[in-house]
């Protein structure tokens, strides 16, 4: 997953290809759904753009296509990676030693209906936007086929935003789609090719499988907990043989996969060695960044790192460390409440900006306020902490209350006045009222 603030960076489309009108029905009344009005917009403006003769100095940078869809540069990579996401795009960096880093688009054909409702990610997910209803009417409609010419480069990195780190699906669904979506698979039972290719993270089932079978346990439980296998390791950022090790222990001589016993075991001893390259390229090049500038080096961390990753890291940049206990908040957030990684992360930051650690209390407090505004992602969340801190303040600035002061008399400034200019009758009478019964004697 590949992001930058630099509106300057310049891009090329790789290939070339034509939306035939049946592709753009699955395009708009399918795709658009998931990737928003923006996407489907950018998607048809690179379709545009490809240009096999263009000279590498020539291509047009980001803030080119900000212009033509009327957005942020922000707005614009989240775009990109539900592209990346669902299988539209495909996201290289070309490192060019004149030019610099360029970004290669490389557009993937929209698929079939047919496609699309055969693959069980896609189809979920568009079944938790739409509903059921829809969905089952969607499910009957589209047919097929385009080609495409590609464009090739040299030194490219694939950098595409993987599946789970832009949608987040329950567990149940991963391992076992609802009933409507596998009508839809048997409705478009027709199709010949294979279906659509996502981006997910890859995990070497295999390779899982041979490495627990060295400790008796049977590559059938890998298949049965496949989707709790794959959340926890996108949750942590384990590799397989990392993954194995922390297993290992939950097993109590026995011979099944216990999720649960994972999950706890990881909140309590969380070991693994994660590496992300991007961020420590930022580090290695010596980027001096500021304001907003800050704020996306901080949005790149939250898009990236795991969760308890995250956790350990700010922990150890305030000088002090992660405790079992606020993993375990945080796998609570992730298998409970479904949050997404990097809104777990944005969360995280958030009451760690309140109080020295994470606590359930304040972590469901502020997830269900969040959740009740509709924020989804660690952008918006960042936005709506501060303008809400800003109120707070103004408010204290509005209600602040006016100090008086009342003037008193400064005595060491008057003189003393000793003259009494009372007659005879005047000092008799005062004199009478002090002792009434002078005269009765």
């Amino acid at each position: 997953m590949y992001q930058n603030s630099n509106p300057k960076q310049r891009y090329l489309v790789m290939n070339e290809l034509t939306l035939e009108p049946k592709q753009e029905k699955v395009l708009i009344r399918l795709y658009q759904p998931l990737v928003g009005a923006l996407g489907v917009a950018l998607y048809q403006t690179l379709l545009e753009e490809f240009d096999a003769y263009q000279p590498l100095s020539k291509t047009p940078a980001l803030y080119n296509l900000q212009e033509l869809l009327d957005c942020s540069l922000r707005q614009l990579f989240v775009a990109i990676h539900k592209l990346e996401a669902t299988g539209l795009l495909t996201t290289y960096v070309s490192h060019n030693q004149v030019m610099g880093d360029l970004l290669a688009f490389k557009l993937n054909k929209v698929p079939d209906a047919g496609y699309f409702f055969n693959t069980d990610l896609l189809a979920s997910l568009l079944r938790e936007k739409v509903g059921s209803p829809r969905f089952s009417q969607l499910s009957r409609t589209f047919a097929r086929n385009a080609k495409r010419q590609e464009r090739q480069l040299e030194n490219l990195e694939d950098v595409s935003a993987s599946f789970f780190e832009v949608f987040r699906l329950p567990d149940e669904e991963v391992m076992d789609p609802s009933s409507e979506v596998k009508v839809a698979a048997r409705e478009n039972v027709q199709v010949k090719d294979e279906p659509v290719q996502l981006k997910v993270k890859q995990v070497d089932w295999q390779f899982l499988k041979d490495c627990f079978a060295r400790y008796q346990i049977p590559a059938s439980e890998v298949d049965r907990c496949q989707g709790e296998i794959q959340s926890i390791m996108e949750l942590y950022g384990l590799s397989e043989q990392e993954f194995v090790d922390e297993t290992l222990p939950t097993l109590h001589g026995s011979y099944q996969l216990n999720p649960a016993a994972i999950r706890k075991s990881l909140a309590y001893n969380f070991k693994a060695d994660h590496r992300r390259q991007e961020v420590l390229k930022q580090q290695e090049q010596g980027q001096q960044v500021a304001g907003d500038q800050r704020d996306q080096a901080l949005l790149t961390e939250m898009h990236e790192k795991a969760p308890a990753e995250f956790l350990s890291d700010l922990k150890k940049k305030k000088g002090g460390f992660s405790t079992a206990r606020e993993r375990f908040v945080i796998n609570n957030l992730q298998s409970q409440v479904g949050l997404a990684p990097s809104l777990i992360n944005a969360l995280v930051y958030t009451c760690l900006n309140y109080q020295s650690v994470v606590t359930q209390d304040l972590a469901g407090r502020i997830a269900n306020d969040w959740l009740q505004k509709k924020i989804t992602t660690p952008e918006a969340a960042l936005k709506y902490v501060r303008e809400r801190a800003l109120n707070n303040q103004q408010k204290k600035r509005s209600y602040t209350p006016q100090r008086t002061t009342e003037k008193v008399t400064d005595w060491s400034k008057k003189e003393f006045n000793d003259k009494i200019d009372l007659s005879d009758d005047e000092l008799r009478k005062m004199l009478n009222n002090i002792n009434p019964d002078k005269d009765k004697r």
